[in-house]
């Protein structure tokens, strides 16, 4: 078993990347300056300021490769689309994002994907 552990750090480096090519100078001073990341319950909060938002699983594919799917109440309106990577895919309430299928992400199957303490874990059976 294969065991992968994602912190907080990691996360926000990602969110501030995602921020940086898909909103304004302002957007990404205000979450830089303010941002605070916490995980519960198989989900992941942001509070901004006053603000708190979620990102929460909703389905996971079998095996690695696949759609990932996610329900949020992010301000999507905020983001511009056209700047997201092909792979993902925001509407309403929901986040979806495809990981493309290789000989790895083909066989190797997700036995665990939870937020808990802080982290991201996936247990993978090979």
């Amino acid at each position: 078993m294969l065991e992968i552990k994602i912190d907080k750090k990691m996360i926000m480096d990602l969110l501030n990347k995602f921020i940086k090519y898909t909103s304004s100078d302002f957007i990404r001073k205000i979450f830089n300056a303010s941002t605070k990341i916490s995980f519960k319950e198989n989900s992941i909060e942001i509070k901004v300021f006053l603000l708190k938002y979620y990102i929460k699983i909703h389905k996971i594919p079998f095996t690695l490769s696949g759609v990932y799917e996610f329900e949020h109440n992010l301000p999507i309106y905020l983001i511009n689309k056209k700047k997201l990577p092909q792979n993902i895919l925001i509407d309403k309430n929901k986040i979806y994002i495809y990981i493309k299928e290789n000989f790895f992400t083909k066989s190797a199957y997700i036995d665990t994907f939870v937020f808990d303490n802080d982290k991201l874990i996936i247990k993978l059976k090979l």
